[in-house]
């Protein structure tokens, strides 16, 4: 077996060793050799390059999947251009650099790179010096971080930092991290790679995905869009096990010329594999769906809001425009918390042994039919856990309840009618209770402000709420961008723009609402109205568009 496939080996077998818990504690979580050769290639490090004088830096080495790719590359460089075979272990030990606080991952990944110079055993290559054994490469255990860097020093910067919370782990000891908002270690990282690249050198980062939204980001954002051209942005799933999306950004240190497109896609790990297992061909770097950097720099944060570059992004980038722009005294719109009240429920897991489904409850003499007015003497009540109890306009209906003692908030936010919305989810959805469910943390309670508000106020809200227009509103500028366990906040949901209409244009949607909860109800509706239930929704939608739309022309 080749000395790279036994260090492989011993590599998996090292990671393995550690616990999940462990792992996410020190953000240990390796990057897939192929991901590294697609990053190496969109940073232009390739044997057909003069790779002399790059100077590669990762400053968070862990095993050395990236250094050691380079440095095979290195290697093939040599080879084609006919160099001296001794200089190719002086390249390498001159160009690549590693640190990592790990002393086995510092031992690991100089073996690998011992491993890219020295020839596979079995084929030895008798004009390799044999001092390639003795040299000693540049991989250092040390916290990259802590060191004192010459500014600028790297050509090619890479790195698939670890990703720790200043929450979970003490980052104090960092003068960056001294800033408001939550400090992130990923993020000292790419300060770090944004101030010692070279003019003209290449970031090819891995990092997690609330980079792209979260607001914590937004400085690193802005000095990254504004000093940096962003050849390309790839959102991937299910690269690690520790339940976070993964962007890559491959930048180079050059300021973008005014029209400048970032290639971006959005992909499942998995399939890109398993493409080029079955010999498919699907490169990141193959043609791509493009947006604007400078679009990118407007927003309000910076946000990389990569999905306002698709079919729906110039309408709500005009909406977004238009709440930036216009005085909140002059507006046409107004932000739903105007209209209702938000609030959350039971602080409960859904493992709780206070919440029993209904078959237990049956044993239990709890009667499944009940109304929120007839609430005296009953010990248990009807529960919604969350979106699985919940789907656009259809009435809720759950199968689980829970205890009353354990009900800590008031009583009467769950009897009195109101809309419910889904946190947990990359997708706005609403339903309207009148039936009194008690309901968990993972749905939020909207209730009507104005006390005299009459109910048929929450149907309107019911349309906006399940409208394609605001479902994409959410998603292109908030959601899509946590691709794993995405949620909407709360402050997104209070500020959804709702318009001012005339009391017929609420009247026509509160009828139309009226209709498709009814078509949307359990067994006993109409079967026609079922069959007209799409065209009464298309209908719905085309009146819900004209109204935000007379509003940005």
């Amino acid at each position: 077996m080749p000395v790279y496939g036994i260090l492989e080996k011993q590599i998996t077998w090292y990671e393995a060793s550690l616990s999940l818990q462990e792992r996410r504690g020190r953000g240990h979580f390796s990057t897939p050799p192929r991901l590294v050769e697609h990053i190496l290639d969109a940073c232009g490090y390739t044997p057909d390059s003069d790779l002399r004088a790059t100077r590669v830096l990762d400053p968070a080495c862990g095993s050395g999947n990236f250094l050691a790719a380079a440095a095979h590359r290195l290697v093939s460089f040599v080879t084609r251009t006919g160099l001296p075979q001794e200089e190719c272990a002086a390249l390498v030990q001159r160009n690549l650099w590693g640190f990592d606080p790990d002393p086995v991952s510092c031992f690991l990944s100089e073996m690998q790179l011992s491993a890219a110079v020295t020839p596979s055993v079995g084929s030895v290559d008798t004009s390799m010096p044999i001092t390639v054994a003795a040299t000693r490469w540049h991989i250092h255990q040390a916290d990259g971080l802590a060191l004192q860097w010459p500014e600028p020093c790297v050509d090619l910067f890479l790195a698939n930092p670890p990703y720790l919370a200043a929450k979970n782990t003490d980052l104090s000891a960092y003068p960056t991290a001294h800033r408001r908002g939550q400090a992130d270690s990923y993020l000292l990282f790419l300060n770090l790679g944004l101030q010692i690249v070279r003019p003209g050198g290449w970031l090819g980062l891995v990092l997690p995905d609330p980079l792209l939204a979260r607001t914590n980001a937004a400085s690193e954002r802005i000095r990254l869009l504004k000093e940096f051209t962003i050849h390309h942005l790839w959102h991937l799933s299910d690269v690690f096990t520790a339940q976070v999306g993964a962007v890559v950004i491959i930048a180079q240190k050059s300021p973008p010329r005014s029209q400048h497109q970032v290639a971006w896609k959005r992909e499942k790990w998995k399939h890109i594999t398993v493409a080029a297992s079955n010999a498919l061909s699907m490169p990141l770097t193959s043609p791509a769906s493009t947006v604007s950097q400078s679009l990118l720099l407007h927003q309000p944060c910076a946000e990389l809001r990569y999905l306002l570059s698709n079919e729906h992004g110039s309408i709500l980038e005009r909406l977004q425009s238009y709440l930036a722009s216009t005085p909140t005294s002059s507006s046409a719109l107004a932000p739903l918390n105007e209209f209702v009240s938000i609030s959350r429920g039971e602080e409960f897991g859904r493992k709780s042994s206070y919440l029993m489904q209904q078959e237990t409850s049956n044993s239990r003499n709890v009667e499944p039919s009940w109304s929120p007015s007839d609430t005296t003497l009953l010990p248990y009540f009807p529960l919604l856990r969350g979106g699985k109890d919940i789907r656009p306009f259809r009435p809720p209906h759950s199968r689980w309840w829970i205890a009353r003692e354990a009900i800590a908030k008031p009583l009467e936010r769950y009897l009195s009618p109101k809309l419910l919305v889904v946190k947990s989810t990359d997708r706005l959805q609403a339903v309207l209770d009148i039936q009194g469910h008690v309901a968990l943390q993972t749905l939020y309670l909207l209730h009507l402000r104005k006390q005299d508000a009459p109910v048929d106020d929450l149907y309107f809200f019911l349309a906006l709420l399940n409208s394609r227009l605001l479902q994409r509103y959410v998603y292109v500028l908030y959601t899509a961008y946590k691709w794993v366990q995405p949620q909407i906040e709360q402050h997104v949901l209070a500020q959804l723009p709702v318009p001012f209409v005339t009391a017929s244009e609420k009247e026509a949607v509160i009828a139309r609402s009226k209709l498709l909860v009814h078509a949307c109800s359990p067994p006993g509706s109409v079967v026609e109205w079922k069959k007209n239930a799409r065209d009464i929704y298309e209908e719905q939608e085309c009146a819900l568009s004209a109204l935000y739309n007379a509003l940005l022309c």
